[in-house]
């Protein structure tokens, strides 16, 4: 009856489903909020300079995590792209259009949008796995440097392996366009040097940077919050559970904010900005 009485006193049931999305929504966008104001204070701990002369200095700690960025990442992205590659390049073959214009398609299509792309989705898997975890087991001393170095490391590595993904998949395309449809080499990196822009390798610097540089701050947000309902980690509790929950949240709020950030690059770089418009096929003529 008190339960009767408690429906009835409160919203109707099938309203249920929409409380969950509004408080999810708003759960994320804190997050995003939290993970902003991290990145701040990351900012501010790195101007005030170091508080203790035996921590390590902000090259050492940056140096240390990018060592272990690249090394993981290297791999786990150049398989991303050997599949992408191959991909792009069997669209032409299938289509059976456009094939002259194959090392266009692949080179440029991932040196635009897809290296860093990709690139940003495998990191935000990859950082939550290692981030979380070590913040939680062991809250750093000085939090602010600490997530600096985190997120310096990741703007780093951003750029570079999507650039180290961008070759794989283009030299992947390449052995697929000759192996399917005779392509010669120098047709394949004539066309993608002609359709080849210097605005195209700046807007790989830029998202590669904002794309993991913003994955790495979602980690660390994760890794130095405990969200209510988790135990907090003591000698008695084991923090497992918690920290694959953690990773979970920060990875897949990481490739939501990524793909985001994509869209909004699209739409308000590619179609506002005349100088980043098309470049592969003229606009037909009257």
């Amino acid at each position: 009856m008190a339960m009767i009485a408690e429906r009835r006193g409160g919203p109707p049931g099938w309203l249920d489903p929409i409380g969950r999305v509004g408080r999810l929504t708003t759960a994320g966008l804190g997050y995003l909020g939290a993970a902003a104001l991290l990145t701040l204070h990351a900012a501010a701990a790195v101007a005030r300079g170091r508080d203790d002369e035996d921590q390590p200095s902000l090259y050492a700690a940056t140096t240390h995590e990018l060592s272990w960025m690249l090394w993981a990442g290297l791999p786990l992205v150049g398989l991303v792209h050997v599949a992408m590659g191959s991909f792009l390049s069997m669209q032409a073959y299938f289509g059976s259009t456009f094939v002259d214009g194959t090392g266009a398609v692949v080179g440029v299509g991932l040196l635009r949008n897809l290296a860093t792309m990709l690139t940003g989705l495998t990191m935000a898997g990859l950082l939550p796995g290692r981030i979380v975890p070590e913040f939680r087991r062991k809250r750093p001393a000085s939090p602010g440097r600490a997530v600096a170095a985190r997120i310096a490391a990741a703007t780093i590595a951003g750029p570079l392996l999507a650039l180290w993904g961008c070759a794989v998949g283009t030299l992947v395309g390449w052995k697929s366009s000759q192996a399917l449809m005779g392509l010669s080499t120098d047709m394949y990196f004539l066309m993608l040097l002609r359709m080849l822009w210097f605005r195209d390798v700046v807007g790989l610097v830029v998202k590669g940077a904002l794309f993991c540089g913003a994955a790495a701050a979602m980690a660390c947000a994760e890794g130095l919050h405990h969200h209510r309902g988790e135990p907090a980690e003591s000698a008695d509790v084991d923090p497992v559970p918690a920290a694959v929950v953690g990773v979970l949240r920060a990875t897949c709020l990481a490739m939501a904010a990524i793909l985001v950030m994509n869209m909004a690059w699209f739409i308000f770089v590619y179609h506002a900005v005349p100088v980043y418009g098309p470049s592969l096929l003229q606009p037909p003529t009257p």
